[in-house]
């Protein structure tokens, strides 16, 4: 029998039925041989032999297949080639209630709920500091009229309405003005919402952010310039002082979110000096028209010293103000991941489990926040160096944890760990109304802090499909993580998102601050058809595979990626 569980595993060819009949026959002729006659048929007996058959069949299966896939996979994630993982639904949410100054971590828990009633989890993706801060102004300047944006709030209560003046300011470019009525932190911290779209959205991306000072006027320690933050949002960053660089904590550490649909609309002030926190009076080019727009009861509303910063847009900029529809302050864009603990039991559960969210396939794992032991001793990922041979160890693969359990000095395991586990509902998160994320759960000093979503929730997605094993490892083969041809890049491309259809490289000299630069501008052509929410998650694939290819790229060379729906976009 030892001898038909050899052949079987030597052979390709043979199902578990054949395995099944060439132990009845090893059988028949072993009784023939012993005892002088042929067994008799027994239903007990071929059930017995068919249970084996299958196991065997299994195992070479296992061997045949999955042993050199998972090889394969070790190979990949030692190369450090960037595991595919499920997109969150991005929505921009506003706190309101808040009565004293107080930090909104990326870990504090925001909680939705659908149409249906399920529950949705969110986090903000970035921190930012509440406060009693108000918009008390709001307005841009284009083509010789001065144009009141909506979300401001006068001192009593109330609103600035929309409306327009004449404004003449020779050869000005379009401009944005706000003013605030800040606390004693001033604007630090403070998130910004700008509901802008198209060529406004693009020309304030490129624009500096000025606050000016006590006589109304732009000065240079007051300069800002946006830097990219997790997600898409924009940090503001004094203008000469280097972005710190700050190592990523907690969520942030293990998913570092690329760019989402709203991303770009949100701005947050860095923490402001006290020598910069300047406030002033309503600057000299609108003193005349800016007290125009204030409805009757409130003539005098900007009539006290608030902190006004300007933001000049580029010269031809048109259409600021009816593409410009809102400012709101206390602003965040907030993403579909939920941090969720569970605990697995070695005993019950044995070292390796398949991770399934509540039993559900619409859930996914973004990625293991912790391990921590039966004793509370952090176990380390099985590729760290560091750590004791004793220490716990875990790796998460393809939606499986394997553990090893800590061994103490008395020789005994733990017993249990408890991991703490990122989620995403992928495309189920989609589509939130306005409203819909109403619940913070976290222990914040102002227990009167009130949340809402203040966009539809969009971009939410399942992770897509993986390359198979063997082409993402002969694209790191074949590029040596370094993308030079058009080929290389071609190929990378496919290898990180199957969906990709075409890709067409070209390259071509662009002038920037440091000279000339080589660009290589990558256009990927896809279906929309094999996108949960196209116009959500194109933008991210852009800014994914850009920083893919860039990272990959040789010094001095700029990738610039456009992805491109195929036309018809049928499957």
């Amino acid at each position: 029998m030892s001898e038909t569980m050899h052949r079987a595993l030597a052979s390709s060819t043979r199902t578990a039925g054949e395995i099944a009949a060439e132990l009845r026959r090893d059988f028949a002729l072993a009784m023939e041989a012993q005892h002088g006659t042929q067994p008799l048929p027994d239903p007990v007996l071929a059930t017995l032999f068919h249970a084996l058959a299958v196991q065997v069949s299994r195992v070479y299966e296992e061997a045949e297949r999955v042993f050199p896939v998972t090889v394969l996979d070790d190979l990949v994630s030692g190369l450090a080639m960037e595991p595919r993982l499920a997109s969150p639904a991005q929505a921009v949410v506003r706190f309101a209630g808040m009565d004293q100054r107080e930090t909104v971590s990326a870990e504090t828990q925001l909680w939705g709920f659908t149409r249906t009633g399920s529950q949705v989890g969110f986090a903000p993706d970035e921190p930012i500091d509440v406060s009693p801060t108000t918009l008390a102004f709001a307005a841009v300047y284009e083509a010789g009229r001065l144009h009141a944006i909506p979300g401001a709030r006068l001192p009593g209560g109330g609103v600035i309405p929309p409306g327009s003046v004449p404004l003449a300011l020779e050869g000005a470019a379009p401009t944005l003005w706000m003013a605030f009525d800040a606390d004693e932190g001033h604007l630090g911290g403070l998130g910004v919402f700008l509901d802008a779209e198209g060529a406004a959205a693009e020309a304030l991306a490129r624009s500096p952010w000025q606050l000016l000072g006590p006589e109304g006027t732009v000065r240079e320690e007051g300069m800002l310039r946006p830097v990219p933050g997790r997600g898409g949002v924009r940090r503001l960053a004094w203008f000469h002082e280097a972005v710190p660089a700050g190592a990523a904590e907690g969520a942030a550490a293990v998913v570092p979110l690329a760019d989402g649909p709203y991303g770009a609309r949100v701005w947050i002030f860095p923490p402001v000096p006290a020598d910069r926190r300047s406030r002033c009076g309503v600057p000299l080019a609108l003193r005349a028209a800016a007290p125009l727009l204030l409805p009757e009861g409130a003539p005098h509303a900007l009539d006290r010293a608030l902190a006004w910063v300007q933001v000049p847009l580029p010269a031809g900029t048109r259409g600021v103000p009816d593409a410009l529809h809102r400012v709101e302050p206390h602003c965040v864009t907030a993403s579909n991941v939920e941090v969720a603990s569970e605990q697995v039991a070695f005993d019950r559960m044995g070292t390796a489990v398949r991770l399934c969210p509540e039993g559900s396939r619409d859930r996914h794992v973004m990625g293991v926040l912790s391990v921590t032991g039966q004793r509370g001793a952090r176990y380390a990922e099985e590729s760290a160096v560091e750590g004791a041979p004793s220490s716990g160890r875990w790796r998460y693969r393809e939606g499986h944890l394997e553990l090893r359990p800590a061994r103490h000095a008395t020789g005994l395991g733990d017993d249990y760990a408890m991991v703490r586990l990122l989620y995403c509902d992928g495309e189920r998160a989609n589509g939130m109304e306005i409203g819909a994320v109403c619940r913070v759960d976290a222990e914040l000093a102002n227990v009167t802090l009130q949340v809402a979503n203040l966009t539809v929730s969009r971009g939410g997605a399942a992770p897509p499909a993986y390359a198979p094993a063997r082409v993402r490892f002969a694209e790191l083969l074949r590029t040596r993580e370094r993308v030079v041809t058009a080929a290389d890049v071609e190929a990378a491309a496919r290898a990180f998102d199957v969906r990709i259809a075409r890709v067409e490289v070209e390259g071509r000299a662009e002038s920037g601050p440091q000279g000339v630069l080589r660009t290589e501008a990558v256009t990927a052509w896809v279906r929309p058809a094999d996108f949960a929410d196209p116009e959500g998650e194109l933008p991210r694939l852009r800014a994914a595979l850009e920083a893919h290819l860039q990272g990959r790229s040789a010094l001095g060379h700029v990738v610039r990626v456009a992805v491109r729906p195929l036309a018809g976009g049928a499957r």
